[in-house]
C-alpha cells in the first residue's frame, strides 16, 4: 500500500487551486459577454434613423430613400425603396416591448433594440448586417 505524503498533498492542492482559477476565469469571461443596456423609454427612441446594409448582395440604390422616423406621440412614418425599387410608406403606432433585449414594435414588425455607443440601433438582420441607426 503507498503512503501518501506531503508532496501528494501539495500538488491536490495546486490541482484544486488551478481549477477554482479557471472556473472564476470562466465566469468573468462570460459575464464579460453578457452586456447590459441603459433602460430603454420612448424619449431614447423618439428621432430619425438612417437605414444601414452591410449586405454584399444589396445595392445602394434598392434602399437609398429609406427612412424611419419614431414620432413622440407614439406614431411613426416608415420609408422603403429606392431609385431602383419601389417605394412603399408606411404609418401606424410603435411601442416599446420589454425584454432582452428590450424591441420596438410598429404595426407590422418588431426590432430589437441595441445602445452601442452614441448610437441607437433597430436591428433588421444582424446576420447580413441590416439596422435602422440613429445619434443618442
Amino acid at each position: 500500500m503507498k503512503k501518501s505524503g506531503p508532496r501528494s498533498s501539495t500538488s491536490d492542492k495546486i490541482v484544486f487551486v488551478i481549477a477554482v482559477l479557471a472556473t472564476l476565469g470562466l465566469g468573468v469571461a462570460l459575464d464579460a459577454c453578457h452586456t447590459t443596456q441603459p433602460p430603454v423609454t420612448p424619449e431614447t427612441l423618439v428621432g430619425s434613423y438612417t437605414y444601414v446594409s452591410k449586405d454584399p448582395e444589396s445595392r445602394a440604390t434598392d434602399h437609398n430613400l429609406n427612412s424611419l422616423v419614431l414620432q413622440s406621440d407614439g406614431t411613426y412614418d416608415l420609408v422603403e425603396g429606392g431609385t431602383t425599387e419601389a417605394i412603399s410608406d408606411r404609418k401606424g403606432v410603435w411601442r416599446i416591448v420589454s425584454g432582452n433585449p428590450s424591441n420596438v414594435l410598429l404595426d407590422h414588425a418588431g426590432y430589437p433594440i441595441e445602445i452601442k455607443g452614441n448610437e441607437i440601433r433597430l436591428l433588421v438582420d444582424l446576420d447580413v448586417g441590416i439596422w435602422w441607426v440613429k445619434s443618442r
